[in-house]
């Protein structure tokens, strides 16, 4: 056993607890549940954190289920910043802050953890093509990545996508499509394609290989905590990718003794596209919304699908807690985590921020706690209304005269 070995062993229905071999399979064949990774937990028990080496996302290889070390594509993924942030916490009102930062991935968001494992895979299975159907990062992370490992990808926008990241998807993909509408308008039609293996699934609603990259979130939450996480881990939640995949890998140390106990997972949505905190909170199934625009746009999806019911179950199975906010309180976050801890992030990645001020503020959550917020985009890529351009002519005087006013001296 090495440090670049894979210890996935099979996929297993997460519904009837069927057990598969490790091919391309995107659900369970006897009751289409969904299917998750399983591992082998005795290697992880007797090995422990020694089994990682090397930096980024493929240093968890041994946890991520791709066999050959030559499909394992990166830009330079992983090992983003875990910051502790004493003057927002202080602002809030909590004992601890830290804000797990994934702007500075390669393509500047969070989607470029789960596009390295589903371009690794398309690689593993022998696709030549790759798709999405995207609000806008996914789009452009998947084109990065396609782009990386030489494959084709037919890239499906939103129209009302911000201009960087149809910039960035138009300069990396070999076939961008703009759809009218919204994402649950096309998905449905776009997933009956998925099953003629025209290419390969680099959605969110199906592929167990595609979310696995973004449980690494996890592991380096853990291992940058000195493997005690925090006591609350905050994540968005469009269809809820990144919060089943951050919770799975919390389980697997946890099974493997790695960590003491798990954190308690917090689930954050737009209030435009809140069918899973609607059906938690009123204890009640999902019910698909009918949804229109939200400056979220990462978040914006009013059906969920087996996706948003598994995250439901697993809120309910871990005592978690959802909640939603409106685009003027993502943006009143997204100036203040700017102003007041320097980091300029985009409205996808600040809604769960804005999510965890709302909670605190109805004392739903422990303020004594450390809590963690994952911070899933930078604000490079988004849309907003520049500051004017208009300058202003100085002089020795009128130079010193300005400074002398704003700064109060």
């Amino acid at each position: 056993m090495t440090s670049t070995d894979s210890l996935a062993q099979n996929l297993t229905c997460i519904d009837c607890g069927s057990s598969y071999s490790l091919g391309y399979r995107l659900e369970c064949a006897k009751c289409q549940g969904l299917l998750e990774l399983r591992y082998d937990l005795d290697v992880l028990r007797g090995r422990g954190p020694t089994l990682f080496a090397g930096t980024g996302l493929w240093r968890y290889a041994p946890v991520l289920p791709i066999a050959d070390p030559a499909h394992r594509i990166t830009l330079g993924e992983g090992g983003t910043p875990l910051l502790d942030c004493p003057r927002l916490a202080a602002q809030l009102g909590v004992r601890r802050l830290l804000i797990k930062y994934d702007g500075p991935n390669p393509t500047g968001t969070v989607k470029d953890r789960s596009s390295a494992t589903a371009i690794a895979a398309a690689l593993q299975f022998g696709f030549h093509a790759t798709s999405v159907v995207s609000s806008g990062n996914a789009g452009s992370s998947i084109a990065a990545y396609s782009a990386r490992a030489g494959l084709r990808s037919l890239i499906f926008a939103y129209q009302r996508a911000s201009a960087p990241k149809l910039l960035h998807m138009a300069a990396t993909t070999s076939d961008l499509v703009i759809y009218q509408g919204v994402y649950d308008d096309l998905i449905t039609h776009w997933d009956r394609l998925v099953e003629e293996r025209l290419f390969f699934d680099c959605g969110a609603s199906r592929n167990a290989y595609k979310h696995e990259g973004k449980k690494t979130l996890a592991y380096e939450i853990a291992e940058q905590t000195g493997w005690q996480p925090p006591d609350v881990v905050v994540a968005p939640v469009a269809v809820g990718e990144t919060f089943i995949a951050t919770a799975r890998g919390f389980r697997e140390m946890r099974e493997a003794g790695w960590i003491p106990r798990l954190p308690l997972m917090v689930a954050a949505q737009a209030t435009g596209a809140n069918a899973i905190v609607r059906a938690f909170r009123e204890r009640r199934p999902i019910t698909p919304l009918k949804i229109g625009y939200t400056v979220a746009e990462g978040l914006a999806a009013g059906n969920p699908g087996r996706k948003g019911e598994w995250t439901l179950r697993l809120l309910r199975e871990l005592g978690g807690l959802a909640g939603d906010v409106g685009d003027e309180e993502i943006l009143a976050t997204q100036r203040t985590l700017a102003r007041t801890e320097g980091i300029w992030a985009g409205p996808t990645g600040v809604a769960a921020l804005a999510v965890l001020t709302r909670l605190l503020a109805q004392r739903q959550l422990d303020p004594a706690q450390t809590i963690c917020v994952i911070v899933s985009e930078t604000g490079l890529k988004t849309e907003a209304e520049p500051p004017s351009r208009q300058g202003v002519a100085f002089d020795a005087e009128s130079l010193e005269k300005l400074v002398r006013e704003r700064l109060g001296v």
